[in-house]
């Protein structure tokens, strides 16, 4: 028997699910793949700061709480930091007019480097962002609504 290959979802899958309700793909997308789930750290902050309502915030201490008791949380490390910044430094350098957009890609990036620090593969819908950062850094990741890139 196989085991399936973990997963970190980024958060522009929860918001769309969230948005789109229940019954969207992009639930019904969370719902399939929750046995290999990882949260990575940077989205439940995310998802945190994002929580306008009581609702909401019951919500993401619910998900942060199960995938606590689960095991199933990821940070980045002092080595992910690290690359990150240099990935960052190429990017600047390689590809100035995506200069204003750093500040915004970190958070994109430490959830792909939380990723390949587990071995998982990066689920997002934020297809414009990670594809930038594919071309400096190596990992598995599926476009939400697309087809799965390796």
């Amino acid at each position: 028997m196989t085991t399936a290959r973990p997963v970190v979802f980024d958060t522009s899958v929860y918001v769309a699910a969230i948005r789109n309700g229940p019954q969207s793909d992009s639930a019904r997308l969370l719902h399939v793949r929750l046995p290999q789930t990882h949260l990575a750290a940077i989205v439940a902050a995310e998802l945190r700061a994002g929580a306008a309502t009581a609702a909401a915030r019951r919500s993401v201490t619910a998900l942060v709480v199960a995938s606590e008791r689960v095991g199933r949380l990821v940070t980045p490390s002092f080595a992910s930091w690290s690359r990150a910044g240099a990935v960052m430094a190429a990017i600047r350098k390689k590809e100035p007019a995506h200069a204003s957009k750093l500040p915004t890609l970190w958070l994109d990036l430490l959830i792909a480097l939380s990723a390949l620090q587990i071995g998982a593969v990066a689920v997002t819908a934020d297809r414009e962002d990670f594809s930038l950062l594919r071309r400096y850094l190596v990992f598995s990741l599926e476009i939400f609504g697309g087809r799965a890139q390796k």
